[in-house]
């Protein structure tokens, strides 16, 4: 078996030292950054780095049932936004491992539990972040250490070890984008994601939430501040008031498309802001007095021009359009957090199932309904694969299928 390439035998070969290997410079990775192809799949927790939660493909569009469902027995955690799917496997986190389920039977293939150093009384860390697939590898953060771990042989590629827990991963391409603790001080690093090897790092605490070429958005850890980088490089390009709360809990609160970064702010507002320098296009202001915004999120569809933003707190999906017109509204009293788009159809969490509405007028669809487990029914964003849909609440996975 090939030895695992950890950044401790990269240091080494650069010279023993950290400082050693930052004095490499940017391109110590051997590669530029290149972006991916956006048109892949359902990669990343919310389909892709953009972070829109959105699909040309339908699901089951005008009626839906229960196909199959798999208990995960397993808590889970807060931070989990999705799933990821890849050639026919669906990849599930859990508290303290990755799951890979069968999209065919729901049975489980495989699992995923990361083992180092002991961790206080725990046998095993726990699992910070969602599943990140590209080229046959899956990004992870396993409490302080991010791995890249090959799907055929469940075999570590490389891993990058922290100071601490890692408060964000985000995959854009071939670059890495992490934020944790090293060497005493806090860092957003950029990591070459076929290798592991740093191409930049910049002092202070950004969480990475979403990407589109040209453009890394991020959250200054402490004010919620969202800001423009430079995918290759990391040189900010702006700085905006938007805020947004919890960045480093954030699950769908900020996408990224050609024009515009869409966030819902700590105050409940949605905002647009120019993706090139910053600046606000337009604020819809909420409605709630006291907004709970942990668990609200949106989707964007770029070929509609629309946004949908679900918000369990108010019991409220709407559609608005890139001019900040509300086309719809509807009302549900049990919504959690999770929604996605696609051919027509919207998806959203509810705390018992799934619910379908028209996307164009808002109108029901379907909605199925299914027993979460676990006290906390954690709802997940639904991920849209041809004419399916699979959905993860509470401590269970289904599948969606057409009646």
């Amino acid at each position: 078996m090939a030895s695992v390439l950890t950044r401790r035998r990269l240091l080494g070969a650069a010279g023993g030292s950290l400082l050693g290997a930052f004095l490499l410079g940017p391109r110590v990775g051997g590669s530029d950054h290149v972006d991916p192809d956006l048109e892949s799949g359902w990669r990343q927790p919310r389909t892709d780095a953009r972070n829109v939660a959105r699909t040309a493909d339908p699901g089951p569009g005008s009626d839906g049932r229960i196909g199959w469902d798999h208990s995960l027995d397993s808590h889970r955690r807060f931070e989990h936004a999705g799933l990821a799917l890849v050639d026919g496997t669906l990849l599930v986190p859990t508290h303290r491992s990755l799951r890979a389920i069968d999209v065919e039977s729901g049975a489980e293939r495989w699992r995923y539990a990361y083992r180092d150093l002991p961790v206080g009384p725990f046998d095993r860390p726990q699992l910070e972040t969602e599943p990140r697939i590209r080229d046959g590898v899956v990004y992870l953060a396993f409490q302080a250490d991010i791995c890249a771990l090959e799907l055929d042989s469940q075999r570590l590629r490389w891993r990058y070890s922290l100071g601490g827990s890692v408060d964000g991963l985000h995959l854009f391409g071939n670059t890495a984008y992490v934020t944790g603790n090293l060497d005493g001080e806090d860092r957003l690093l950029a990591l070459d994601a076929n290798t592991g090897l740093e191409r930049w790092r910049k002092t202070g605490r950004v969480i990475p939430l979403a990407a589109r070429s040209g453009l890394l958005v991020g959250a200054r850890y402490e004010s919620g501040r969202l800001l423009g980088l430079e995918p290759e490089t990391g040189t900010r390009r702006w700085l905006s008031d938007a805020a947004i709360g919890a960045s480093s809990l954030n699950r769908g609160l900020v996408a990224a498309v050609d024009d515009l970064v869409v966030g819902i702010e700590s105050n409940g507002d949605l905002t647009a802001l120019e993706a090139d320098t910053g600046e606000r296009r337009w604020t819809v202001f909420d409605d709630v007095g006291d907004p709970n915004t942990y668990r609200r999120s949106v989707a964007v569809d770029p070929s509609e021009r629309a946004i949908y933003r679900s918000r369990p707190d108010a019991g409220t999906i709407s559609r608005i359009d890139f001019a900040d017109d509300e086309e719809w509204r509807t009302d549900e009293s049990a919504l959690e957090f999770g929604v996605s788009v696609g051919g027509g159809t919207v998806y959203a969490s509810t705390t018992d199932g799934l619910l379908a509405l028209e996307a164009d007028a808002g109108d029901e669809r379907f909605r199925v309904s299914i027993d979460p487990d676990g006290t906390d029914p954690l709802g997940g964003t639904p991920l849209i694969a041809g004419d399916r849909v699979y959905h993860l609440l509470g401590e269970t996975v289904y599948e969606v299928t057409p009646r």
